[in-house]
């Protein structure tokens, strides 16, 4: 192939590699990415002659001003993101010059626009398809380095044509993984200085249901619509839990109910009881929660309620509210350990919580004009009932016996929460958990809505639990002395969760998801706390015991393993290496590796044997060394001569000879003086021949 049409053609796919991983920072961008990518592909078929080059010439530069003073526009006026302007610019710079003629020297060009592509996505926060992108960059770019090398030593030298085989391409481009290699060493093991990734074009979710300044019931006409989008990841240190699927990750509460809507008050006095109630008096072991959050329009912390403590690191900085909802501020994604009790106090100790201090009244016993049937509703569940605990049971056993449906009310008249009680019997969980908080409150027990999402599902690919969408619930939490909000769900058979509805694509969505969560934890967000760990499980690797406790795990692997397992490592790398070697060995034909046995056996025994020493030297050499030695090695060099460089082949009884030949001639000269330490130095430069080795088998 031309070294000008080869070298144009890889710089062209370095541009479309630059593309792919800009695509998987900022984002498609349809009509521009659409029409580069047109423009590129075009540019690796299609190269004008100059004269039409030239024309196409005065096409680019009225376009390129016009996006030159887009990109002014957005820095001096709107004052938005720069970033995507400019690349529209880079990449309608980088079409045009892959559609030049061949003849023009614009490699620099195209190596310095590619590379700003991919720098440019670097602004952003690239995902799994920029490390596909820049893999392929550096790839490319090693071999279009070299290609570009060549072309410009031809033209030097006036040479047209340079025959390049796939060996030397593959070579050359298997080099960039040693480059990859030895940066992803640098990138793990070089001392952090700065703590997690912030991108710039964090996407934010659309508001979901409760994670808003308001949540209502009285939508109607629809159906409510689940969808897949991952909200959470969430990673259990100390073990998974039970009851995945009754997990609730607390969100947003709401005080302030006007018959329709929740809001929570502006000057809500403070609702939290002090921590240290969670902390002694609620039962089970402490339940640690690593959390990665997506980037959503309210900036609210889930996690297991109580939360006793929640350490965010350098990222964000977490903070808590009057109502006790853990809120953060910072840029970018939530990533943060929380710490929650495992079970809820007993039945019995509530039974006996009584008196002390109790929230704001006027806040968490307002309700609006409700309708009287509702207070007589109440007052009928609770009769009879002396604590405050069988109370709250029984008005949450009676809405579980009412059926759960995603279908909202007909009408509007057909919202209220009247017609849910008496009528419908029906609806999805703001009708339950809003129905169980107005009933609390009509027999003066301080109750609040809450918002979050329940449950999950489960990635077995990366050991954690995705949240989604899907997943978002309401329940209700119950004011109780000396033990603080304690969580009741009215909603039936725990159907809240909105439904997670499967779709054909989902395992390989979680499957995606598992990939993208190892690249956001150990790149985007890779700090201090991840590489201490790292190195600390390397050096336990290395040295075979546990780097984090001195007793082994029961789950564990035995202190062995990882030596045994390092240990099997480099024997596969020996035994790689063994048959790499004999296959170079198979390569010669069997005249050359018995002429290369000779001359092992000859370097053994002190015989002067340099890689420069001609067949017919080797046996003027033994001739002169050992006598007795010298026709077996004649009948060798004949023979090896005649198939090497006479292109005769060798029959069956020429081989039996080469055989027979250069066992005589072993026998003969391992009685010669033994070699000096260096004899057989040069000797290694030969494929396929080292200390030791028995050539002669390698003939049969």
């Amino acid at each position: 192939m031309n070294l000008r049409l080869l070298h144009r053609r890889l710089a062209v796919l370095m541009g479309i590699a630059g593309l792919v991983a800009f695509a998987g920072g900022a984002g498609f961008q349809p009509l521009t990415a659409g029409l580069a990518f047109t423009g590129l592909l075009a540019g690796l078929f299609w190269h004008p002659d100059p004269q039409r080059s030239r024309k196409l010439e005065r096409l680019w530069i009225p376009v390129a001003t016009v996006l030159v003073a887009r990109a002014l526009l957005h820095v001096f006026v709107i004052r938005g993101d720069v970033v995507l302007p400019v690349v529209d610019l880079l990449l309608l710079l980088m079409v045009a010059e892959a559609l030049r003629a061949l003849e023009a020297p614009n490699d620099l060009r195209l190596y310095a626009l590619s590379f700003a592509l991919v720098l440019a996505a670097t602004a952003y926060r690239p995902g799994l398809l920029f490390l596909l992108g820049f893999v392929s960059y550096v790839g490319l770019a090693t071999v279009t380095l070299l290609v570009g090398h060549l072309r410009r030593g031809a033209e030097r030298h006036g040479v047209r044509e340079v025959p390049l085989g796939r060996g030397l391409l593959m070579t050359t481009g298997a080099l960039s993984g040693v480059v990859l290699l030895v940066a992803g060493v640098v990138f793990l093991t070089f001392p952090r200085v700065s703590q997690g990734f912030s991108g710039r074009g964090e996407t934010m979710a659309s508001a979901i249901a409760g994670f808003s300044e308001e949540v209502s019931i009285g939508q109607h006409g629809a159906t409510i619509q689940g969808s897949p989008e991952i909200v959470l990841r969430v990673e259990f240190p100390g073990g998974a839990p039970a009851n995945i699927g009754g997990l609730r990750w607390r969100g947003r509460s709401y005080d302030r109910f006007d018959g329709v809507r929740w809001t929570r008050s502006r000057s809500l006095p403070p609702a939290a009881p002090p921590r240290s109630w969670y902390r002694r008096r609620w039962d089970g072991p402490v339940i640690e929660q690593r959390i990665f959050g997506a980037p959503l329009d309210s900036r609210v912390l889930f996690a297991l309620h109580p939360a006793i403590d929640i350490d965010a690191g350098g990222g964000i900085q977490p903070l808590v509210d009057n109502a006790g909802d853990f809120v953060y501020w910072g840029s970018g994604a939530p990533t943060y350990t929380a710490l929650a009790p495992s079970l809820p106090p007993s039945p019995e100790t509530l039974r006996a919580a009584v008196g002390g201090y109790a929230p704001s009244e006027r806040h968490f016993l307002q309700l609006p004009a409700v309708d009287d049937r509702v207070n007589a509703l109440a007052d009928s569940l609770t009769a009879g009932l002396e604590n405050r605990y069988d109370r709250v049971v029984a008005i949450q056993s009676y809405l579980r016996s009412f059926g759960y449906t995603r279908e909202l009310p007909a009408t509007a008249r057909q919202t209220s929460l009247e017609h849910f009680l008496f009528q419908r019997r029906e609806g999805h969980c703001e009708y339950f958990s809003t129905a169980m908080v107005v009933l609390l409150r009509s027999i003066g027990i301080e109750a609040r809505n809450v918002n979050g999402f329940m449950g999950g599902q489960w990635s077995q690919f990366g050991n954690y639990l995705v949240v989604t969408q899907n997943e978002a619930h309401s329940w209700v939490e119950v004011w109780f002395p000396s033990y603080g909000w304690v969580t009741f769900d009215p909603t039936p058979s725990g159907d809240g969760t909105g439904s997670a509805e499967a779709t054909w694509f989902w395992p390989g969505r979680i499957l995606l998801d598992g990939m993208h969560h190892r690249w956001s934890k150990w790149v985007l967000d890779y700090g201090v706390d991840e590489q201490s760990g790292l190195l600390s499980r390397w050096s336990g690797f290395m040295t075979g015991r546990s780097s984090t406790s001195s007793t082994p795990s029961p789950t564990a692997p035995d202190s062995g393993f990882p030596t045994l397992l390092f240990l099997g490592a480099l024997a596969l790398a020996a035994a790689a290496g063994c048959l790499w070697r004999q296959r170079d060995l198979r390569r010669l034909g069997p005249a050359a590796r018995g002429y290369l046995a000779l001359r092992e056996s000859c370097a053994r025994a002190g015989l002067a044997v340099s890689p420069a020493l001609t067949p017919t030297g080797l046996l003027a050499h033994v001739r002169a060394a050992c006598p007795p030695a010298t026709e077996p090695a004649k009948q060798i060099v004949e023979l090896y001569l005649r198939s090497r460089w006479g292109g005769e082949t060798l029959g069956e009884s020429d081989l039996r000879t080469i055989r027979a030949a250069l066992g005589r001639a072993r026998v003969v000269l391992r009685q010669h003086r033994p070699a000096p330490a260096g004899a057989v130095a040069g000797l290694r430069s030969f494929p396929g021949v080292r200390e030791g080795s028995d050539t002669l088998s390698s003939l049969t």
